[in-house]
């Protein structure tokens, strides 16, 4: 296995100046945590965090809304970050859901490698499995470093994703257009 200072010197740059950084006897330990902890949601079944506030006797006649949930992830294909917000709406099945659950869910899996489009399908998809939910909506926001460090290079392009799932219906009857 090589050092993170010949990877680069082999497949990015022979420049002495951009070496020399890597080089120093700290920097690849702290890479490698930086790394870690950015891809620390390999690390989380996400199937546990959902928690019941509370029952629901009957059937819950609405919507419960997330939003402004803040974000930061790896993107897949660049290994780049991309960051935002992200917002869920989720009609209850048989329990109402934990709020403050909502944003560990998003880390756990934002904290991947991701693209953004994968990244609100699966919220959503575990909100339905492990969260008992009728419908799930997630929507985020995010601006990618592949578009605005390359590419493009357009620093104000904002993506917009979304991803609903189960009795998509509920949402109109509740007021929640899809």
């Amino acid at each position: 296995m090589s050092t993170i200072a010949e990877w680069l010197e082999e497949n990015v740059t022979t420049d002495k100046r951009a070496l020399d950084w890597y080089r120093e006897p700290e920097c690849e330990p702290r890479i490698v945590r930086a790394y870690r902890q950015l891809l620390s949601g390999y690390e989380i079944d996400t199937s546990t965090i959902l928690k019941t506030t509370v029952e629901v006797q009957g059937e819950h006649a609405g919507v419960v809304r997330v939003h402004d949930i803040n974000y930061y992830s790896i993107c897949a294909h660049h290994f780049l970050p991309f960051y935002g917000k992200v917002a869920i709406s989720y009609v209850p099945g048989s329990r109402i859901l934990g709020l403050g659950k909502f944003p560990r869910l998003v880390q756990a899996f934002s904290r991947r490698f991701q693209i953004q489009e994968h990244l609100v399908k699966d919220i959503a998809e575990e909100i339905m499995s492990s969260g008992g939910a009728r419908a799930a909506r997630v929507v985020s926001t995010g601006r990618h470093m592949c578009m605005c460090s390359r590419g493009p290079s357009d620093q104000t392009c904002v993506t917009d994703t979304s991803y609903v799932t189960g009795d998509k219906e509920l949402f109109t009857r509740f007021g929640l257009d899809t």
